[in-house]
């Protein structure tokens, strides 16, 4: 690969998840997929993941299902993918989840699946897309649906369980509807095994009510650390990560290892930034100099569009709540706040000894320590 004089480097899609199985995954240090599949075949049958834009939520979830497959029929379903989450209804994604459930194990697994409820699903999916009345096939509630295929799945497989990987609900708005589609989920039978992405809106702002079940946990994919100890690990993990992106195989590309400490510091341990960087960082080097590899002047243009972009996502009262509230836990700063600084990557979540801090993404720091240069 260091010999390719055209490097490829949309390959790196900093913006695209893995699906299960995917060959370019890489496990991380800490908090990854093996962790929450783990978790589930101990007996935690309700996991809730959160985590900052970028961190890896929906690669993590696809890579639980992929190490659930042995002991459940592991349905990862991408809803984000699939509906337009800002008009997404409870009833709506029932009927989602039913859909994928079926079409996976008619088709991956091999099941013999029931005419009645291929119908019921098929006919669903075409009347949301197509009329927005009723199917011509007998009409399910969602719930009823996706109730229905959770049973004959489970019947019908070696596993004899289901497990649902609920990914893209992160992007849910706050309000009536978001707790509409959590209750639904809730009304799954206990044997089925939920694993959901969850908004920071829901992991902060429910009280101690569950959100899904009792008993529930809430796995954070956090960014990865940078500094101390751990920072090696972390390093390693991006350097595969992008090798294996970028060229298939683990062995990096020696143009870019000069470049790898200055974006791996700036990334702030969030893998779709480390990416973006080494990306439009390859990117100015063939439109601005015409040469396939980049230098530190080509990473430099590329850190700048970043914390272009993070300044641009500040808002009026931002800088002061930051400054006040780093290096503390964040109890004191408002809940709407916290939840957007967290949730953009502005503000990370890092244990320290035991205990949970806040700190500035790296990209961050200039536009709020000198907000007048």
């Amino acid at each position: 690969m260091a010999d390719d004089p055209n490097p490829d480097w949309r390959l790196l899609s900093p913006h695209r998840p893995l699906s299960p199985g995917d060959d370019a995954y890489v496990a991380r240090p800490t908090s990854g997929g093996d962790a929450i599949a783990t978790w589930v075949v101990a007996g935690g049958n309700t996991v809730l993941v959160s985590g900052p834009t970028g961190v890896g939520k929906s690669t993590e979830l696809a890579q639980a299902a992929q190490a659930l497959k042995s002991t459940r029929v592991a349905c990862w379903v991408p809803v984000d993918r699939m509906a337009n989450m800002h008009r997404l209804t409870a009833d709506e994604l029932m009927h989602l989840v039913a859909q994928e459930l079926v079409g996976f194990a008619r088709f991956e697994l091999q099941l013999p699946i029931s005419d009645e409820l291929v119908s019921a699903t098929v006919a669903s999916q075409k009347d949301g897309e197509l009329t927005g009345g009723e199917p011509e096939a007998f009409h399910a509630s969602g719930l009823n649906a996706a109730r229905a295929a959770v049973a004959e799945v489970a019947r019908r497989s070696q596993q004899g369980r289901v497990a649902l990987l609920v990914d893209g609900l992160e992007k849910l708005l706050p309000g009536p509807g978001a707790r509409e589609i959590f209750d639904a989920l809730s009304q799954l039978p206990e044997s089925v095994d939920l694993i959901v992405v969850i908004p920071w809106h829901a992991a902060f702002g429910g009280g101690t009510e569950p959100i899904l079940r009792g008993g529930e946990r809430l796995h954070r994919v956090a960014a990865l650390d940078t500094d101390d100890d751990a920072a090696v690990a972390t390093a390693e993990f991006f350097v595969r990560v992008l090798a294996r992106r970028l060229g298939g195989i683990d062995a990096l590309p020696e143009p870019l290892a000069p470049l790898l400490s200055r974006a791996f510091n700036m990334s702030g341990g969030i893998p779709r930034i480390f990416l973006q960087l080494m990306a439009d960082a390859g990117t100015y080097a063939r439109a601005k100099r015409g040469v396939a590899w980049p230098d530190d002047s080509d990473l430099s243009e590329a850190i700048a569009d970043q914390q272009d972009s993070f300044r641009r996502a500040l808002l009026p009262g931002d800088t002061q709540a930051i400054k006040a509230v780093e290096g503390t836990d964040g109890r004191e700063l408002d809940l709407e706040r916290r939840v957007r600084l967290l949730a953009q990557g502005i503000l990370l979540e890092r244990v320290r000894e035991g205990k949970v801090s806040l700190e500035l993404h790296p990209l961050v720091r200039h536009a709020v320590m000198n907000p007048r240069s």
